[in-house]
């Protein structure tokens, strides 16, 4: 599964637009990564 795969099935599986489902991935993606950027520290 590609990033393009997985905002598909988010916005299958949500009433998310394609447009909107990628936004959340991402903003999803740069919170875990905020977060373990500081537990790694």
């Amino acid at each position: 599964m590609n990033k393009g795969d997985l905002i598909e099935a988010i916005a299958k599986g949500s009433d998310l637009t394609k447009a909107d489902a990628g936004r959340a991935l991402d903003a999803t993606i740069e919170a875990i990564t905020k977060t373990l950027k500081k537990v790694i520290k």
